[in-house]
């Protein structure tokens, strides 16, 4: 599983140098949610990370720094990660994203790359004249967030895996979690 893996971070056929990895929807009912996909569609289970604060992960939200909290459940189908994130509290993406959406939708997609590509992958979004809407840096990736809504209907998120980023995504892989 892991040569797999490692063989599909090497693929190179997108702006960003290696590959679309996730779906996130933002929800107001994070629990609900997961129900769904494991009920509905088949997910077996999410891997859980509750409260987490921006203010501990160098977060910034429209380029100063932040002080949000926030659920993230993740699963993977298939090649594809899905995350589901519900805001607990402060002003994010998220929270406007509900403000619009009641019901919660497809706020997200993201690329990635190794955190050694990030700044590349980020400056690249930033020349064709995007900027970063809201960023974080976690023990797995660092994240970096753009405004695509007019374009495509969603943000783009850029994600600079670590080392730990990676372990992470074999584990969603196989389950060990």
């Amino acid at each position: 599983m892991k040569e797999k893996i490692e063989k599909k971070r090497q693929t190179n056929n997108t702006l960003l140098g290696e590959h679309f990895e996730q779906v996130a929807w933002v929800v107001p009912d994070i629990e609900k949610s997961a129900k769904f996909f494991q009920e509905t569609m088949g997910v077996p289970r999410f891997l859980k990370m509750e409260n987490l604060q921006s203010r501990d992960l160098e977060g910034t939200y429209k380029g100063q720094p932040s002080d949000f909290k926030f659920h993230l459940y993740l699963s993977m189908s298939g090649e594809t990660m899905l995350e589901l994130i519900q805001p607990v509290s402060g002003k994010s993406m998220y929270t406007d994203f509900l403000a619009k959406h009641k019901n919660g939708g497809i706020q997200h997609i993201a690329y990635a790359v190794q955190v050694t590509a990030f700044e590349n992958a980020v400056n690249q979004l930033k020349s064709k004249g995007y900027s970063v809407s809201q960023s974080l840096v976690l023990p797995v990736a660092s994240v970096a967030y753009f405004d695509t809504y007019k374009e495509i209907g969603v943000a783009t998120e850029i994600i600079g895996l670590t080392e730990a980023g990676n372990q992470l995504i074999e584990q969603l892989h196989t389950g060990n979690y």
